[in-house]
């Protein structure tokens, strides 16, 4: 979609149609992250312990993270949040 923000780590931010919100979605890549995850579920939970989480809402499916903002600051925030965690455990296991 045109105006959609991709970022490395595999998440997109776009708005969401029909209202003034904005919608995180993808799947994290492995080569970022460092672990496998079995699932989105397990992705989501994983961060929601890591990153901060407030003003943010999740619905993830099996196969695909799925998360909510009323703001595109806050959409963007969240995730490079989670790229800079991320980032912060591969260079710890250099």
């Amino acid at each position: 979609m045109e105006g959609d923000i991709k970022f490395e780590i595999g998440l997109t931010v776009y708005q969401t149609s029909g209202d003034n919100g904005w919608s995180i979605t993808g799947n994290a890549k492995r080569a970022l992250t460092v672990k496998e995850f079995d699932s989105a579920y397990d992705f989501e939970e994983f961060i929601q312990t890591k990153i901060n989480c407030n003003g943010v809402e999740f619905d993830s499916e099996f196969c695909q993270f799925f998360a909510y903002t009323k703001t595109k600051a806050r959409a963007v925030k969240f995730v490079k949040d989670t790229e800079k965690y991320f980032e912060k455990v591969r260079k710890m296991l250099e």
